[in-house]
Formats: C-alpha cells, sequence, structure tokens
C-alpha cells in the first residue's frame, strides 16, 4: 500500500482529536462521531449543499458571509464545524431557547451538518485593532479580585483593620472564619437575632452579593493572633473548652463552615459575645445552652484559653483575577480562543456582546452547560466584561480543511 504524505497528515489529524480534547473532557462533551468526524474533511459538493442551506435558511440572520452586523449576534464564519453542528441540534431539541423561532425546525441532520461546514469554512471576521494603553494594561496585570468591594469595605477598616486583623479591644477579628459563617453573622444583623444598631445599618445597606464577597476577602486573609490576651488562667480555660470541641475544633480553629473559629479571637470581644448568648441579646439556642451554666470567671477563663491560640486560614481559595480566568479559558477553547478541538467554539474575533450575553446564560442556568456553569457562576461582572473585550479583541485563525483522496484512487 503506498502511503502518500497527504494521506499521513489527515491520519496523524485523526488521532490527534482525542488527544486535543483530553484536557477538555466534561461530562457534556461526546466524543466525535463518525458522520462529525467526516465534516472535518468535507467533499466540495458538501460545501456546495451548506452554502445552498445557508441562503435558504440562514443568510437573513448571518448573511453568507457569517459576520456578525448587529451588537449581540454571533460570528459565524471560521467557527469549529462541530460546534456549529451540536449547537443547531440543540436549538432544533429545544436544549436550547430559541423564542424567536429562528433556528429552522425542519432542516434534517445532513442540512444541519452541511451548513456548519459552510459557515466554518470561510474566513472569519477580523478583530479590530485597538490602541494599547500601558497604563490599563497595567491595571490588568495588577487587577483587584476585590475590586467590587473595596467602596463598600472602607467603613469596616475603622474598626477591624483593612486586613480583618482587629487589633482594637473588643472588636472581633474576621479572618479564620468561613465565608458562610461570615453571610449567617451579617444576616443576623439584618435580622435582628443579633442586636447591634451600627452593625443592622451599616449591613443593612449591603447587597448578598457584596456580603458573600466579602466573607471570602477575610477568609484569604492571614489571621492573626489578638494582641489582647485574657486576665483569666488559660488552664482552666483549656478544660472548660472540652465541650466545644466538637464545633469549634480541638484548639479553637473549627472545620465546619457554619461554625466561627474562636482561636486567636480577641479576649474582650469573645466574653462579650458569650454574655450576649446568655441574657438573649444574641439569639441562638444551643450557643445559650452552651453558655448558660457559665460563671463570668468561667467565661473569662475561656476567653484567655483561646486568644492564646494560633488562628488558622480556611480552604478557602482566593478568586482569581480576569487575566488567570482568560488562562483558563484557553485549555478548551485554545491559545488567545482559537480552538484546536472542533468540539469547542473559536472566541477569537467574536462579537464582545455576544460573548458577555453568552457568559451571563451559562452563569443563570439560562444555557445548560454543568462545566461552562462551573467556570461562568464564580465571575464577576467586571471578570465577565474584560474576558468578553480580550476574546474579542484576538485574531481569529481559520480551520485548514484537507480533502480525503477518494476511496478508489487509493485502491
Amino acid at each position: 500500500m503506498k502511503i502518500t504524505l497527504q494521506s499521513l497528515v489527515v491520519a496523524l489529524l485523526i488521532a490527534s482529536l482525542p488527544i486535543a480534547g483530553r484536557a477538555q473532557k466534561s461530562a457534556t462533551v461526546r466524543a466525535i462521531e463518525s458522520h462529525e468526524r467526516k465534516a472535518l474533511f468535507p467533499s466540495m459538493d458538501t460545501i456546495n449543499l451548506g452554502r445552498d442551506v445557508a441562503e435558504s435558511a440562514c443568510a437573513g440572520c448571518h448573511g453568507m458571509d457569517g459576520i456578525s452586523d448587529a451588537l449581540g449576534k454571533p460570528n459565524l464564519a471560521g467557527q469549529r464545524t462541530v460546534y456549529i453542528y451540536r449547537v443547531l441540534q440543540a436549538y432544533q431539541a429545544g436544549v436550547r431557547a430559541d423564542e424567536a423561532n429562528h433556528h429552522k425546525k425542519f432542516l434534517n441532520d445532513e442540512a444541519l451538518l452541511s451548513v456548519a461546514v459552510y459557515y466554518a469554512s470561510l474566513t472569519p471576521a477580523q478583530a479590530p485593532v485597538v490602541a494599547v494603553d500601558p497604563q490599563a494594561t497595567d491595571v490588568v496585570t495588577d487587577e483587584d479580585p476585590f475590586e467590587n468591594i473595596r467602596a463598600s469595605m472602607k467603613k469596616c477598616i475603622k474598626c477591624h483593620d483593612e486586613t480583618g486583623n482587629s487589633d482594637g479591644s473588643g472588636m472581633p477579628s474576621l479572618t479564620g472564619q468561613d465565608p458562610i459563617y461570615f453571610v449567617n453573622s451579617m444576616q443576623a444583623y439584618i435580622d435582628g437575632s443579633r442586636s447591634h444598631k451600627l452593625m443592622k445599618k451599616l449591613v443593612g445597606r449591603l447587597d448578598a452579593t457584596t456580603i458573600k464577597d466579602m466573607g471570602v476577602y477575610y477568609a484569604v486573609q492571614e489571621p492573626l493572633q489578638s494582641s489582647t490576651q485574657g486576665q483569666g488562667d488559660v488552664n482552666v480555660g483549656r478544660r472548660l473548652s472540652e465541650d466545644c470541641k466538637s464545633c469549634h475544633g480541638e484548639d479553637g480553629n473549627a472545620k465546619k463552615s457554619k461554625m466561627p473559629t474562636l482561636a486567636g479571637q480577641d479576649a474582650k470581644y469573645f466574653i462579650k459575645a458569650m454574655k450576649h448568648y446568655k441574657d438573649g441579646k444574641r439569639q441562638h439556642e444551643k450557643m445559650f445552652e452552651a453558655v448558660e451554666g457559665f460563671s463570668e470567671q468561667d467565661m473569662i477563663d475561656l476567653a484567655t484559653y483561646y486568644a492564646a491560640q494560633q488562628p488558622r486560614r480556611r480552604d478557602v481559595r482566593t478568586p482569581l483575577k480576569s487575566t488567570e480566568w482568560i488562562a483558563r479559558c484557553g485549555f478548551c477553547h485554545g491559545v488567545d480562543g482559537n480552538s484546536s478541538d472542533p468540539r469547542f467554539p473559536m472566541l477569537a474575533g467574536q462579537d464582545e456582546t455576544y460573548l458577555r450575553k453568552a457568559l451571563n446564560a451559562y452563569a443563570t442556568g439560562k444555557r445548560d452547560n454543568s462545566t461552562m456553569y462551573a467556570m461562568a457562576d464564580p465571575l464577576s461582572p467586571r471578570d465577565i466584561e474584560r474576558i468578553g473585550a480580550f476574546f474579542a479583541a484576538q485574531q481569529p485563525k481559520a480551520v485548514v480543511y484537507m480533502q480525503l483522496p477518494c476511496e478508489d484512487d487509493a485502491k
């Protein structure tokens, strides 16, 4: 059997397809099927059929050139074949919402695949040339993942320091706590189950997303031991802490997300909190039962013990910067958004408004894709804006098709 250079290249390309997707596999991504694989090396007849389908069914919205002419409309020119084909199938099956009913239900599978091949064979839209602002580049490089909550945290700094490690006597440190506990505590101030007029007023001005992000911010700071040590007996406090271990950990470093870490906490604040649980100013049935039998000296000894313990950071990840999210997008969508796997869409040069709209749809579940939901859900509005702008500005690269030799000729 004679092996030509062309047939060898084609064989290598076919063999490499599963490898390209190895780092991209998820439950939502099927292996490339046999009829889809044929479309990667289409005949002119297939492309011509796709052109006819595009002219009669698709050009009204996407044009014959597949280049967006309106904000929010995706570019199809040069897009990856299998991706387009599967998206069209998803529209027909109702998996993707098609409120305007633009995606023709009457087209058969051959027509869908052919029109996907046609648009994939076109020259992609060229990304606009954007002047690079050195200052803007520095902002992205030194990007603050908590930029969106800095303004809301200004009043917190006065009492709790910028890092949440309060050095004021009677003020709690906010570090070392799980974000879930932080959110629940803030909600307690809002609903009155923790009685504190100033905190109720301050927290009541914040929305749920800001409170959640603040919890993450304090959780990822390095917790410091309180400088305000107690006046009690550490050894007595250690013995008293035996009954607290199941919720607050061996040394006051809680592992459960809804339980506060007590290690390193300001002793004066700790005593005040215990008294509030005991007299009902903080409404918490289990804590009331826990402190009901405590004397004031017991509270002082317990506070002294916990203040002397070293707090540890919770297992909470610092939010990724937009640049780090962009790098993760490359695992599936290729370098600079030029996907090398025909199942994943090319993002380079795509309409920026469309990219932002798509990410929001994945984040809210309007587009059903578990992998993309996991990627999009943690993104802030600023992340989505920057990711969309980045990929829209990249130069798209077309797929090079190679026509397989006819079987008869090979023989």
